[in-house]
């Protein structure tokens, strides 16, 4: 994989049409400069303004960058979180040893190396943690590795028995994780801009961390996605305690 993008090479990285990065381009949205006239893209430089860019996306634009290949629709987070994989109860500690323990917690729906997507976690969180100023984190592994899962996309959530540091840049305490992961690349970045959204509405991870069930998390999931991005997912949750 190049260091340098083409604008062609970009929109492949991105899963965009390349009419989506020269919209972005002249909206100024993307970290480009010219060489002898055209448009390059440093790899680290597209990855971090990545990273940025998902905490920022309101609905309208996640509509767009969702719908930019062969209409897709978002994918539904409510579909994706079964309660079994809400766990309650994760013991405080250091980063790498809550990562490890919620990952051996959780129920795969496909084969997969714990040991290695707990590695891959990791290796994300030293490159720029993903806990936020709220008390949650966002926990995914890098877009530069192979995806760990080949035929599912994936959500959990852990609650902490007490918040700990986990790398925050304002140095607050997180007692929160939410793990997406996802079999494609363009999967992983629509499901982690619709989850870091519903992180910025207000009042929602004071009900995260308020929840007392496994049905109430599924819940709150499913109906703070309805509300912000107009999802409705089939049937009714199922979720029990």
């Amino acid at each position: 994989m190049p260091d340098l993008f083409t604008p062609k090479q970009l929109a492949e990285y991105l899963q965009l049409s390349p009419r989506t990065v020269y919209r972005l381009l002249e909206r100024n949205e993307l970290p480009g400069v010219r060489v002898g006239g055209q448009w390059r893209f440093r790899k680290s430089e597209v990855d971090s303004w990545l990273d940025r860019r998902l905490q920022r996306l309101d609905a309208a634009q996640l509509g767009e960058l969702s719908a930019d290949r062969e209409g897709t629709a978002p994918q539904s987070l409510g579909e994706l979180l079964e309660p079994r994989n809400v766990i309650f109860g994760l013991a405080a500690g250091d980063p790498e040893s809550v990562v490890r323990e919620f990952v051996r917690r959780l129920n795969f729906p496909e084969p997969l190396d714990q040991e290695l997507l707990a590695q891959r976690i990791l290796e994300r969180e030293a490159m720029c943690s993903t806990a936020l100023p709220d008390g949650a984190a966002l926990l995914h592994t890098p877009r530069v590795r192979p995806r760990v899962l080949a035929a599912h996309d994936f959500l959990a959530v852990g609650r902490l028995d007490a918040p700990m540091p986990f790398g925050a840049l304002d140095g607050s305490l997180t007692d929160a994780l939410v793990l997406v992961l996802a079999r494609s690349e363009r999967t992983q970045l629509l499901l982690l801009a619709k989850m870091a959204r519903l992180f910025r509405e207000p009042g929602f991870v004071r009900r995260l961390r308020g929840a007392s069930t496994a049905a109430d998390i599924v819940r709150l999931i499913r109906e703070s996605e309805r509300d912000t991005f107009g999802d409705e997912p089939p049937g009714p949750p199922g979720a029990h305690p």
